[in-house]
């Protein structure tokens, strides 16, 4: 087995039992829990197919939703910021976004400014929660709350997978 392969299958589990015994019993304020399983898809190698990116991101969500009983929630949200990171790539790295898939998401990481990587890292959080928390409470009269909540769980979750990404991808060759 290739060893990307590998430590894909170990990311993946590693993050959701992270994610599902301690981060979910987080708790900041009663209502805030950072979701650092983002981390999976925030550094998914960009040379494996598509199709096979997207059915892992799904399948990330929906093992997510069965530890945190969130039914089919964060498979919605994973499998939404799945599909629309290679645009949010070409948005914030631009011309050195390549779309064929011959740069690693860690080169991007690496060569690009702090507010490319500030800036990739928190689109995607943002979208994931805001996705998320909107499926939630399916309500327009809710607003409000689900901006608040997006934004502060957006904040929690930044703070820790930046740091675990940066723990993460020194590993990788």
């Amino acid at each position: 087995m290739n060893n990307s392969y590998f430590s894909i299958i170990a990311r993946f589990i590693l993050l959701i039992l992270i994610q599902g015994f301690i981060f979910s019993k987080f708790d900041l304020f009663g209502t805030y829990d950072p979701y650092i399983c983002l981390i999976f898809i925030l550094i998914y190698p960009i040379k494996v197919n598509r199709i096979i990116f997207l059915l892992t991101s799904f399948s990330f969500g929906i093992t997510l939703d069965l530890f945190t009983s969130s039914y089919g929630l964060n498979a919605a949200a994973c499998l939404s910021i799945a599909f629309l990171r290679p645009y949010i790539l070409n948005i914030v790295f631009g011309y050195f976004f390549d779309p064929r898939s011959v740069k690693l998401i860690k080169t991007y990481l690496k060569d690009s400014s702090i507010y490319q990587k500030i800036i990739y890292l928190f689109i995607m959080i943002f979208l994931h929660h805001l996705i998320m928390f909107s499926l939630e409470v399916f309500s327009l009269n809710h607003l409000p709350l689900i901006f608040i909540k997006t934004i502060n769980t957006s904040i929690l979750s930044f703070i820790f997978c930046s740091t675990f990404i940066y723990l993460f991808l020194p590993n990788e060759k």
